[in-house]
């Protein structure tokens, strides 16, 4: 029994391990040889872990096989565009000028209500209202709005904006994040001054954001939203 609990471990490690070094798209939606290389380690996997009679190694070393194939493939298709397009396809463009093109449709097999479903994905409930549409090669489809129906940029209205990046987050439920102080050019003495002047301590924070222009914003355990000017926007550097 203690065996196959062992041996259970050490492929689930080892599957984890594999799947961190496959990347982190193979997290999100995959490409093709990548979908086929999830499949294969798995099935791969479940011989050893499920009969105690079968060698360990004969799970580890397909996985180590299929790693060095697939990792031989993904620099094969960052160097080389037909090695790419021979492994991952190509994206397709099924609407163009607010026209769908049928006949691509056809050729990757797509009905109109698929590409219906996918443009209502991409945050489109009228098809008339779609300038392009692209069915990328994981098979998700990017749908961009016709200039006529499309909100006008801050730059067409000659909008002055403030740079926007992303917010660091300094506490998260209730600890204090040190690489986003870092990031900030700040120390944990900075944030607890900032919070002791309104009577708090991290742990009774569960989340601090500091933005790009400067502003702090708590969420605090006991409920409530707080929010406050921690720096000047000429201070941010992230």
């Amino acid at each position: 029994m203690f065996t196959l609990f062992l041996r259970g471990a050490v492929l689930y490690i080892a599957m984890i391990l594999v799947t961190r070094g496959l990347g982190k798209r193979q997290l999100g939606e995959f490409q093709p040889f990548e979908l086929a290389m999830t499949i294969l380690l798995a099935d791969v996997i479940s011989a050893p872990m499920e009969s105690v009679s079968t060698p360990l190694l004969n799970g580890l070393l397909p996985v180590a096989a299929m790693f060095i194939v697939h990792s031989i493939l993904s620099l094969a298709s960052l160097k080389w565009d037909r090695v790419r397009a021979f492994v991952s396809g190509k994206p397709s463009v099924v609407i163009s000028r607010g026209v769908v093109d049928r006949e691509m449709l056809d050729r990757l097999c797509l009905s109109l209500s698929d590409l219906l479903e996918g443009l209502r994905g991409a945050g489109f409930l009228d098809p008339t209202k779609v300038g392009t549409a692209i069915v990328e090669a994981n098979g998700g489809i990017s749908a961009f709005a016709d200039s006529r129906f499309r909100a006008p940029s801050t730059s067409e209205m000659h909008i002055g904006t403030a740079y926007e990046g992303m917010p660091l987050m300094l506490i998260l439920d209730g600890r204090i994040q040190a690489d986003s102080l870092a990031r900030a050019g700040r120390d944990e003495n900075w944030l607890k001054r900032l919070l002791q002047s309104r009577g708090l301590a991290p742990r009774g924070v569960y989340l601090a954001a500091l933005d790009t222009q400067g502003q702090m914003t708590l969420q605090l355990r006991r409920g409530g939203i707080c929010k406050f000017q921690a720096c000047g926007p000429e201070e941010v550097d992230w």
